[in-house]
């Protein structure tokens, strides 16, 4: 079976666990062990092996993997559900600390995005990203950390993190940035206006209840993340249905007039249209959840899921040469990877990805000569 057929299986599997539906059974009907290991490659690969994991196993018996393969998947199940759970109680003991100390914080991404999927613990966890929002809580809550024995590293400029029971945490002092100046002065001064009105939403994490973003700026931040890991090297069919699952849940919630004009005046109206038709044309996504119009076909959907089937979660996965582990080699591998994927998605939107590779330039000739 070629790579093309085993994407379709993929992503059939994929949209069925992710809209709650089921599989289409007759697809699934006497695959080999072959064909299964490559399905469950691509899910590892997707950092949906879970999800893809739990809809397998939903199959009728006599479309079921060899039991080798089931009993992975099983585990595999447990695994992320076990290590959401961690992340929850992780998440509880972070809260009690930071209300004792004064720093209050908004959930990011990771734990919160999971609340929006239909069974939120199979949602691959990553990391556990707050935003102390108050002016000078990220510094102090360094210095905090520190005097209790913790040990920080800094992130890209705007968090730090650190690890509490094997989790990764990141204290963001800033929501998000543009690589484009002008947008990322704009976005600043957007983060300082919902600090000024703390005007939060309260989001249910299993027994545990904190802060997100209110809906329609999550909405937004949450592409405008996606698409910019997307630029730089790639992104996952997990970081796609984070911002997808989000607006199912959160639609009525949004002004569709409001939103479209946001995005418009950020440059990314189009390249969300195209991520849009993309997730209707090849996942099945509803086209009312979007609070946009969505275009019935586009030539940049299908490049669109060909470059996240072929990268995999943030593009880590992509086949040919790996990045050196050496720094000013690294550094100038990753700076052609991303020269070359502005060309190729340039049109998607001029302002953030023809200007990306001569603001990486400079960032990098920065961080090399220190």
């Amino acid at each position: 079976m070629d790579d093309s057929a085993i994407n379709a299986l993929f992503l059939n599997l994929l949209s069925a666990a992710i809209w709650d539906k089921p599989a289409d059974v007759e697809q699934f009907t006497n695959l080999d062990d072959k064909t299964w290991k490559k399905i469950f490659h691509l899910a590892r690969r997707q950092s949906v092996g879970a999800l893809i994991a739990d809809k397998v196993l939903s199959l009728p018996k006599e479309c079921l993997p060899p039991q080798e393969q089931n009993m992975a998947s099983v585990s595999l199940i447990e695994q992320t559900k076990a290590m959401n759970r961690k992340m929850i109680r992780v998440l509880a003991g972070i809260k009690d600390w930071y209300q004792e100390t004064g720093f209050p914080f908004v959930l990011l991404k990771g734990l919160a995005n999971g609340a929006n999927y239909p069974e939120p613990l199979l949602r691959n966890p990553g990391d556990v990203d707050l935003w102390l929002y108050r002016k000078g809580d990220s510094q102090k809550s360094r210095a905090w950390l520190t005097g209790k024995g913790y040990q920080t590293e800094d992130g890209d400029g705007i968090h730090y993190k650190f690890s509490e029971q094997g989790i990764s945490i990141e204290n963001h002092r800033r929501v998000s940035y543009f690589d484009h100046r002008k947008y990322d002065r704009r976005f600043a001064a957007w983060e300082k206006e919902l600090v000024a009105k703390e005007h939060f939403a309260d989001i249910q994490i299993g027994d545990l209840t904190v802060q997100q973003l209110p809906p329609e700026t999550n909405a937004f931040f949450l592409f405008h993340h996606m698409f910019r890991h997307f630029v730089h090297l790639g992104v996952g069919f997990r970081q796609l249905f984070d911002w997808l699952l989000f607006l199912k849940n959160y639609r009525k919630q949004i002004d569709p007039v409001s939103f479209t004009a946001l995005a418009r005046s950020y440059k990314l109206l189009y390249p969300m249209q195209v991520f849009a038709c993309a997730a209707v044309k090849y996942l099945d996504a509803p086209p009312d959840i979007f609070p946009f119009t969505v275009p019935k076909d586009n030539l940049y959907a299908r490049k669109v899921i060909n470059d996240i089937l072929e990268g995999g979660n943030f593009g880590f996965h992509r086949p040919g040469d790996k990045r050196p582990q050496e720094k000013m080699r690294g550094m100038w591998f990753s700076y052609k990877t991303t020269v070359r994927r502005s060309l190729k998605f340039g049109l998607l939107s001029p302002a953030h990805c023809l200007i990306l590779p001569v603001t990486k330039l400079i960032r990098r000739l920065k961080i090399g000569f220190k």
